[in-house]
């Protein structure tokens, strides 16, 4: 008889661990829940997730075909709907992609090495058809026919260098989108980044901010955006993530142009690039801007604020954010203008 069992002591997360590393996986910090199988004392096959993302899936090959990912698949989803967590997401290696397709998880995207897939309530092309639908009440107009062009922005806060790129950007479109990146691994939160980006852009009739779905560079197709180093394994998510960009979003958006900037950091470097490798010609580049012949960028926003100096900070700020960022700042970090 096969016993599922959760892992609940350090002992068995540092095992879970060894047994993954067997297969090029890693046992993630964000992880909150594991089972495993084993078989006379050894670790036979394993599954996490972290929320409603299901992942650090494995299985030994001499126990393949035994309906062990399946075993470990039931066992996580009772867990999560016992959260009442009715929507979940998977990401896997390819050669478990059938697995997952038989217990009722859709597709979304795959590299030659990892997948991704969901279940439950809700789907990609119904989410990114939302948002179409939305933005063509903004505009009051069609989307597929019209002029469109987009950015992705985390903006960990929006600097004067962000705004630059965008309305640079936008001049050239009749509608522009700046999706904006919803995970919560900022310095600033979610909510205090889209209040600045709001305040920034208000009154750029052609520009709207929009939440940017949990289908880009989030936990499931990027979590490395917010890493300072990138690995193999974590570009296959980079990849992920490019791809779903380009199946999903500029198909349903009818997207022409996706702009980024100028960086400098190794993971966005590496993102960059592999962006233009799978939207070739879609993809635009802007170098960044620069202000004291120094480049505006919001790490050195953020670590002004760490030296005690949030009204140097606030001048890289653009114009019409700059108060409200001063309230955020005083409020949250204690530092004083």
């Amino acid at each position: 008889m096969v016993i599922v069992k959760k892992a609940l002591i350090r002992e068995e997360f540092n095992r879970l661990r060894i047994f993954l590393d067997a297969f090029g996986l890693k046992y993630d910090d964000d992880i909150n829940e594991s089972f495993y199988i084993e078989d006379q004392g050894e670790i036979i096959a394993t599954g996490s997730r972290s929320k409603n993302l299901i992942k650090a899936i494995a299985v030994s090959k001499e126990h393949r075909g035994e309906n062990l990912a399946s075993l470990l698949l039931t066992e996580l989803l009772a867990s999560m709907r016992a959260e009442k967590i009715f929507y979940y997401q998977v990401y896997t290696k390819a050669e478990y992609l059938s697995i997952f397709e038989s217990m009722g998880f859709s597709f979304i995207e795959k590299t030659d090495k990892v997948a991704v897939l969901e279940g439950g309530d809700g789907n990609i092309e119904t989410t990114i058809n939302r948002m179409k639908k939305r933005i063509e009440e903004r505009f009051k107009r069609s989307l597929d026919k019209a002029d469109i062009g987009a950015i992705v922005v985390n903006c960990n806060p929006m600097t004067k260098g962000h705004f630059q790129l965008i309305i640079d950007s936008a001049a050239n479109h009749e509608i522009f989108l700046v999706l904006v990146v919803e995970e919560e691994k900022s310095f600033f939160t979610y909510p205090e980044r889209l209040l600045l980006i709001n305040k920034a852009l208000a009154g750029y009739e052609n520009i709207m901010v929009i939440p940017s779905t949990g289908y880009v560079v989030s936990s499931l197709t990027f979590p490395s955006y917010f890493l300072k180093s990138i690995d193999e394994a974590e570009k296959e998510h980079a990849k992920l993530d490019a791809m779903i960009f380009r199946d999903y979003f500029i198909r349903i958006l009818n997207i022409r142009k996706r702009y980024v900037g100028g960086e400098t950091e190794p993971v966005m470097v590496t993102y960059n690039n592999l962006l233009k490798r799978y939207l070739g010609d879609t993809l635009v580049r802007r170098e960044r801007f620069q202000q004291d012949n120094e480049p505006i960028s919001a790490s050195r926003v953020r670590k002004l604020i760490l030296e005690g100096k949030p009204r140097e900070a606030s001048m890289l700020v653009p114009d019409a954010a700059r108060n409200t960022f001063m309230e955020i700042v005083e409020k949250k970090y204690g530092n004083k203008a």
